[in-house]
């Protein structure tokens, strides 16, 4: 009996585990090093991604905070980062093919966190979410906030 209890909740936990939203990219990039050109590479697919669920009006407002609290983190939004190929090219940089697995929910948590407006509303099973009530134009009067006639 026990045995069967310790295997149903392993089960749950690594059924949990696994439910984490990603996206895979392949991507492309170079360096004057093969160390440097792989950073590049990451940030290029942390880039790629972030493009296609945040707004690109709110990129272009927060791209100081996105760069130095996001891209420079590029590694921490990355399950999986995998070199395809890598050679020199003719002006001698080190010019790489990758695969990247990003984490949706690490990287779209870290946007709403910075007030980055994205394309994707409902959350993953990992994302967090602020609860802050009539923060946006969009969101309307908080009904908390005035009297209620409801």
């Amino acid at each position: 009996m026990r045995f069967c209890s310790i295997m149903c909740l392993f089960f749950c936990f690594a059924s949990s585990v696994s439910s984490e939203t990603i996206d895979t990219v392949l991507v492309k990039g170079s360096g004057f090093t093969l160390q440097s050109a792989i950073s590049y590479t990451e940030e290029l697919a942390v880039t790629r991604v972030m493009e296609k669920y945040a707004r690109p009006e709110a990129i272009d407002i927060n791209r100081t905070k996105i760069r130095y609290r996001i891209l420079d983190r590029s590694s921490y939004f990355l399950n999986e980062f995998t070199v395809i190929s890598s050679g020199l090219n003719n002006d001698g940089l080190h010019d790489i093919t990758a695969e990247a697995t990003v984490s949706l929910d690490r990287l779209l948590t870290s946007l709403r966190n910075l007030n980055v407006d994205v394309r994707m509303w409902a959350p993953g099973p990992d994302q967090a979410i602020e609860g802050r009530r009539g923060a946006g134009s969009r969101t309307g009067r908080d009904r908390f906030e005035h009297g209620n006639t409801d």
